[in-house]
């Protein structure tokens, strides 16, 4: 009986190691080896008491307004930008596509939130800001939030 007890536990504790640790390959493996698209967005800050400080951003395009069927088929315009080219009710065998595409949360520290308010409310006609995701099978992972092509982050500490 002591036995089963700790087979038991061993069996347990191992899949709380490996549930976990597949996830978090899973997301790396996108991050590292996926397919990159850029969205074009514009940013606005707001605080949420749950998730603090975070970077609400509003594409040009409404993802998924209307919208039943869950795949996003990806393409990409003449500047390279990221496209949802049509909407489909089965999964893709191949090319790009996400399924429940939603890009509407950038987490940054909280002192910087506001100062990404501030500063894209500032920028000018030509100044680009673009949310850069990888894609793989589905899956997507957001990289970064970029102006002109500097990572927001460094664009705030000026480095």
């Amino acid at each position: 009986m002591k036995k089963l007890a700790l087979y038991t536990l061993i069996t347990y504790m191992a899949i709380l190691l490996i549930v976990p640790g597949f996830l978090v390959f899973c997301h790396f493996d996108t991050l590292t080896t996926g397919e990159e698209y850029k969205f074009i967005v514009a940013p606005y800050d707001p605080y949420d008491p749950f998730h603090g400080r975070y970077v609400w951003l509003m594409t040009e395009q409404s993802l998924r307004a209307g919208r039943t069927n869950p795949y996003a088929i990806l393409g990409k315009d003449d500047q390279g930008f990221a496209v949802v080219s049509s909407w489909s009710g089965v999964k893709p065998q191949s090319g790009g596509y996400v399924k429940n595409l939603d890009l509407h949360r950038y987490y940054m520290n909280e002192k910087m939130a506001p100062e990404a308010e501030r500063i894209q409310r500032n920028l000018g006609e030509d100044d680009l800001i673009y949310l850069l995701v990888m894609v793989k099978n589905g899956n997507y992972v957001i990289e970064g939030l970029y102006i002109n092509d500097i990572p927001i982050e460094e664009y705030i500490t000026g480095k």
